[in-house]
Formats: structure tokens, C-alpha cells, sequence
């Protein structure tokens, strides 16, 4: 459980390492970004969607943007991390729609190589209400200066839990993986997309804010990372326009 609690802290940390300090001039940007006339006169409300996240994203929008064949879709409308813990008439929180299209994904273990049936998929999670303010400071693109910052509290953290004498082969281990997700985040400004959007290459998943709304699209139809990216901002403008306007 220490591990996890571990592992946990890591998004956290990120945030800690950034400057959360603003301008007056963001805060009028801000409120001129709130007051668009292209947003509802309100914020949305996640609360709005609880259990209907194939409402927001449909099966149909979803072989709009992979062209795939709707007949061969399999569809996950559920809340998996709930189900782990025994609930398991949670509500979903995230939707995803799957595709076996014969595709491949090649992974290393140590020296060995491993081939396995991938499949693609376009879904939606992560509803939640947020300002602009919070999502620039969770998901802004971190310099290498911040990224070192959060590598040395992440250390600091690992230090105060347990003395290096006596720390297992596990903490070791969580400590790795958490300094892996600092060093291979590499997400870009997103510019177009809502009021504000961040892309993750290496997870294919794109974070969207629109009018307090923030959610999460994968689009993962392709190992052509710019497919998925441009996939996913296509995606995001459907949902925004046709669901959320």
C-alpha cells in the first residue's frame, strides 16, 4: 500500500514544481476567456454526465473519427478502478470503443522482445469541473528546470519514507517508474482545441477544458503518434460542438 500511496504523490509533486503564481494580466485573459460568447452563459457541470459518458462520446462519433467499422466495435462503459475494490455498480467513469484490427504492439522486458495484439481505441474519462487557472498549473509543459525540480522531491519524498539501509526492492522500483513518468513526459500546447488543451504522445491522450469542463480523449488508432494528435483534436472539436455548446 506504501507503494501505491507512493506512486500517487507523483502528479502532485509536478504541480508543486511549477510556478503557480499569476499575473493580473492572465487574470483579465481569463475572465475574457470566461465571458466568450462562443461558451454557454454558465459552466458546465460534470455532475451533468455521471454515468453517461456514452452520451458525450457515442459509438457513432467515434467511428466518425477512426473510420473503423461501428459493427466490429466493443464497447467498455464502466469504472474499472471501482470494480477492483468490489463496487461494481459504480458509476462508469470512463468509455472506451475497442477494434481488433490485427494490430501489433512491440514491447522490451530486459533483453527480450514481446509481440502482442493491440487494440485501437477511442474513448473518453477524467469528467470533472476545473478553472482554467487549475488546469494550466496541472497539465502545463514542464521545462527541463521544472522537471529536475520534481525529480528532487520526488527523492526528498523517498528519503522521508524509509533510510536507504533498510528500503526494499519494491520502493526502489516505484521510485524508478516515478522518475521515468518525469523524464518521458513530453506534452504539447494544444492551441484551437476548447479554452485550453494538452497533448501526451506517449500516452496518445489529449486533455481538453472547456467552459469548467476538463476530459481526457485517447485516440489511439495508429502508431503515427501525429495521426492520433490530429485525430484527437478532430474529436474534441465534434464533442465540443455537437454535445457541450
Amino acid at each position: 500500500m506504501k507503494s501505491l500511496a507512493f506512486i500517487l504523490i507523483i502528479p502532485a509533486l509536478l504541480f508543486m514544481s511549477c510556478d503557480t503564481k499569476s499575473s493580473a494580466s492572465d487574470t483579465t485573459k481569463e475572465q475574457k476567456a470566461v465571458s466568450s460568447p462562443a461558451k454557454k452563459s454558465s459552466p458546465l457541470n460534470a455532475a451533468d454526465f455521471k454515468g453517461k459518458l456514452d452520451e458525450l462520446l457515442t459509438l457513432e462519433m467515434a467511428v466518425r473519427v477512426s473510420g473503423f467499422d461501428p459493427s466490429t466495435a466493443i464497447k467498455e462503459h464502466d469504472n474499472k478502478t471501482a470494480a477492483l475494490f468490489g463496487d461494481k455498480d459504480a458509476s462508469p467513469r470512463e468509455c472506451n470503443y475497442l477494434w481488433k484490427n490485427d494490430r501489433i504492439r512491440t514491447t522490451k522486458v530486459g533483453s527480450h522482445t514481446i509481440t502482442s495484439p493491440y487494440k485501437d481505441k477511442v474513448g473518453i474519462k477524467s469528467v470533472s469541473n476545473i478553472t482554467l487557472e487549475r488546469f494550466k498549473q496541472s497539465y502545463e509543459v514542464l521545462t527541463d528546470e521544472q522537471k529536475t525540480a520534481a525529480r528532487k522531491k520526488l527523492e526528498e519524498v523517498a528519503a522521508n519514507n524509509q533510510s536507504e539501509q533498510t528500503k526494499t526492492q519494491i520502493e526502489k522500483k516505484v521510485m524508478d517508474v516515478g522518475t521515468g513518468i518525469i523524464n518521458n513526459l513530453q506534452p504539447e500546447l494544444i492551441t484551437g482545441v476548447g479554452e485550453a488543451a494538452t497533448w501526451y504522445p506517449n500516452y496518445s491522450e489529449l486533455k481538453v477544458l472547456y467552459n469548467g469542463l476538463t476530459f481526457a480523449l485517447v485516440v489511439d488508432i495508429s502508431e503515427d503518434k501525429s495521426l492520433n494528435r490530429s485525430k484527437s483534436m478532430e474529436l474534441a472539436k465534434m464533442i465540443i460542438e455537437e454535445k457541450l455548446k
